[in-house]
């Protein structure tokens, strides 16, 4: 089979040379395995973190203004659909005061504010009206016009 016994030990040289560098790399392998399994768990770590991210977008919404403010008139019943924020100030006009009441019943029965016409203090009131309550900025008069201004401003 083999010409001559030089070329047989010559090809079990190569043999044993090919099995000292197979064993060589196979030591060198082992030794990388554990970065290889690292690198497998951090590559799976940053495709559930992308998920997370995408699944966040998704959710988050750019936040709204919300509804447009309103200007309600006074000595008038009002009930809240949303989460408000009542405002009354006196511009000019007749000495009064105006009683800001909130509440579940109707009337609502809370006063909240008291802005007072024609001074220089307490000339505003304003008040948190929840989902569903009634609320109301009351005068004590007949008036047409008393000078206080009203807006109503959706908080969602």
């Amino acid at each position: 089979m083999f010409r001559s016994k030089r070329e047989a030990e010559e090809l079990r040289a190569r043999v044993a040379d090919l099995e000292r560098q197979v064993a060589t790399l196979s030591a060198q392998l082992s030794a990388t395995r554990p970065l290889l399994d690292d690198a497998t768990r951090v590559e799976s770590l940053a495709r559930q973190a992308e998920a997370a991210v995408r699944s966040l977008e998704a959710r988050a919404t750019p936040l709204s203004v919300g509804g447009a403010r309103t200007r309600p008139k006074l000595d008038t019943l009002y009930r809240a659909d949303v989460l408000g924020y009542v405002s009354v100030y006196f511009v000019t006009g007749y000495t009064a005061t105006v009683r800001l009441t909130v509440g579940p019943e109707n009337p609502p029965t809370q006063v909240v504010g008291l802005a007072h016409g024609g001074g220089e203090s307490n000339s505003y009131a304003g008040a948190i009206v929840r989902p569903g309550e009634y609320w109301i900025a009351a005068t004590a008069g007949d008036r047409a016009d008393y000078g206080f201004e009203l807006h109503f401003t959706p908080l969602y």
